[in-house]
């Protein structure tokens, strides 16, 4: 975890840094729906040109990049949370997978959503869904202890860290039939799905599951 956190936040102290200085070379690194469509395109037509195919590198890359502080203090807080649970039960590795993978799903879903849009997307909420819906996952499998990471004032029911999670993707499609600008909803419910797929197959038996 203490990677991906080093990475989200020495990407955006640098890209401040550039930014004031009129520099923009990370935009680069965002993720353009319209851009990876047209790259998946090239892709199915059969052209391998790095070029055409560069922008499928930021289905990964837009998860470690935001737009302010408010941005990334709110995605690493809730990665945090999430994070930890994830890191007791299944260790460091599976942590890292979870991540990589929902961040990719999430993009994918944001392209399937909106896959003419030419706004850039960035953040790493898909991940943080993916984490969720990781943690979603092993609950309905497995019974786990009470979460007691901080800031959560005390261990509470996994029934209730599960609805918690249940309540943002339902808030995410509210978002999606409301029109609502801003949010990337389908890099959310997209990160969310790969981690309930993960949770529900791929992933080992918790470290503190009960028998």
């Amino acid at each position: 975890m203490a990677v991906v956190f080093g990475v989200c936040v020495l990407a955006f102290v640098l890209d401040t840094f550039f930014a004031s200085q009129g520099s923009y070379w990370m935009d680069r690194f965002l993720m353009v729906p319209v851009e990876v469509s047209s790259s998946w395109q090239s892709l199915l037509a059969g052209s391998f040109e790095w070029e055409r195919l560069q922008a499928l590198t930021t289905l990964l890359s837009y998860a470690f990049l935001h737009a302010d502080v408010g941005h990334i203090s709110m995605n690493l807080l809730f990665i945090w949370v999430f994070g930890v649970l994830v890191l007791r039960e299944l260790g460091a590795v599976w942590f890292f997978v979870i991540f990589v993978v929902t961040a990719i799903t999430g993009g994918i879903g944001q392209v399937l959503l909106e896959p003419q849009s030419m706004i850039p997307t960035l953040g790493a909420s898909g991940a943080l869904l993916g984490l969720e819906g990781a943690y979603f996952g092993m609950a309905l499998r497995w019974r786990l202890p009470k979460p007691d990471v901080w800031p959560i004032a005390e261990p509470i029911a996994q029934e209730r860290l599960m609805i918690f999670a249940v309540l943002g993707i339902v808030m995410d499609v509210g978002g999606i039939i409301g029109s609502g600008v801003g949010v990337a909803y389908g890099a959310h419910i997209g990160g969310f799905i790969g981690g309930i797929a993960l949770g529900t197959t791929l992933i080992p038996r918790p470290k503190h599951a009960a028998a």
